[in-house]
């Protein structure tokens, strides 16, 4: 039994190439999770997550503080 199959137009590629680098903003807060992770390893927070709350809340904040780039 022969099914009818929908033809999908192919979009041509560009030539344009994309560029997958962080944002300031996604480096800072990479870089506040990390630090925040190791000093909270040092500081043994009672439980795992309430460490892990911490971590997130630090790097939303310092996130916060950096501007969007354009």
């Amino acid at each position: 039994m022969a099914t009818n199959v929908a033809q999908i137009p192919v979009q041509p590629t560009s030539t344009a190439t994309t560029s997958w680098a962080p944002t300031a903003k996604v480096s800072v807060g990479v870089l506040a999770a990390a630090i925040s992770t190791l000093i909270l390893s040092f500081w043994h927070a009672p439980t795992a997550s309430q460490g892990a709350a911490l971590t997130t809340v630090i790097t939303f904040v310092i996130q916060y503080w950096v501007p969007d780039s354009k």
